[in-house]
């Protein structure tokens, strides 16, 4: 049985493990596809607006061309630590069902074969984060082939109708880059203006694109039914359909509530956000943590910079819980 089994390998997971590791603690990170598989699936092209001192972990420094680094950049440094300082890791292993034992958890798994696997550790910590998770526009024909709730690149879009559901810095970036790959696009978003809590790095863009009519934008306005060649959406008092091809619905994300709830771990009903001592990261349940972004339920306000410091924490808790056996 190990000391702790961490949930995520995700750059927080990753944090907490690094963590666990300095301290001499038995661990075992489980991941249930690639290593820092969010960003995976981050726009090929975009760059963080975090500098690349803020996405370190475990004081191990990252170093990137500009202060910003691309997607490429983080994804190699998550993968060098992993490599360099031979972390105790899993990929490829989704968590199914988590049974508290007497001394401790047993952890019920699925390989990429599919095939079960079982792990017993005396300590949780869930670093889930919350990008598997899509919000939804709970609206009729969402579940059409031709809606999709992340966004790569625009090649494959030049010439065709797509609208980009939302308003935060995810969907202003898909629509510049939309745009700049040739695709007809229109914005819906339920606010009055985007121009306000995006990156700066996106602002002149964005609102160019305004300013010179390259995009129809329907701001407080709603997506209320998808068809197969058309989109409807209330927006004035009044419904209008729009000719589309493709929908992108980038409104955020969520935690993994299921097995958080099936812990018997609170959740706040409105910011989704768990229970947990603000000072080491225990859960209301003894010895289940949580760390890094699903630590802020759907607020928006844990991202890699803060979430990688819950790490060092929560080792230490452990490591003085350890110390009085």
């Amino acid at each position: 049985m190990r000391d702790v089994i961490v949930i995520g390998g995700g750059p927080c997971g990753l944090a907490v493990g690094l963590a666990l590791q300095e301290q001499g603690i038995d661990y075992l990170i489980l991941e249930k596809q690639a290593i820092v598989n969010s960003i995976k699936s981050f726009p090929v092209n975009m760059r963080f607006y975090s500098t690349s001192d803020r996405l370190e972990i475990g004081d191990i420094p990252f170093l990137s061309e500009e202060d910003r680094p691309t997607r490429h950049e983080v994804m190699r440094y998550y993968r060098s630590v992993v490599i360099r300082q031979q972390m105790n890791i899993l990929t490829f292993r989704e968590v199914i069902g988590i049974e508290r034992m007497k001394d401790g958890f047993l952890v019920r798994s699925l390989n990429h074969l599919a095939k079960e696997e079982i792990f017993e550790a005396r300590r949780i910590v869930i670093a889930t984060g919350i990008f598997d998770h899509p919000r939804l526009l709970d609206v009729p024909g969402e579940q059409l082939p031709k809606v999709m709730h992340y966004y790569t690149e625009g090649h494959s879009y030049a010439g065709r109708s797509v609208l980009v559901a939302g308003g935060k810095n995810s969907a202003i970036e898909a629509v510049i880059d939309l745009y700049r790959n040739g695709a007809d696009v229109t914005l819906v978003h339920r606010g009055a203006t985007v121009l306000q809590g995006i990156k700066p790095t996106l602002l002149t863009d964005i609102r160019n694109l305004f300013e010179k009519g390259r995009i129809d934008f329907y701001p407080e306005s709603e997506v209320t039914r998808i068809l197969d060649e058309q989109v409807v959406i209330t927006t004035a008092g009044r419904e209008i359909v729009i000719e589309n091809e493709f929908v992108f619905s980038l409104i955020g994300y969520q935690p993994a509530l299921a097995m958080i709830n099936d812990l018997g771990i609170r959740i706040d009903p409105e910011t989704q956000i768990p229970t947990f001592d603000s000072e080491t990261y225990e859960t209301n349940i003894k010895n289940i943590y949580v760390a890094g972004v699903v630590t802020g339920g759907i607020t928006n306000k844990v991202f890699i910079d803060d979430g990688r410091l819950h790490g060092p924490r929560i080792a230490a808790k452990i490591a003085g819980d350890l110390r009085k056996l």
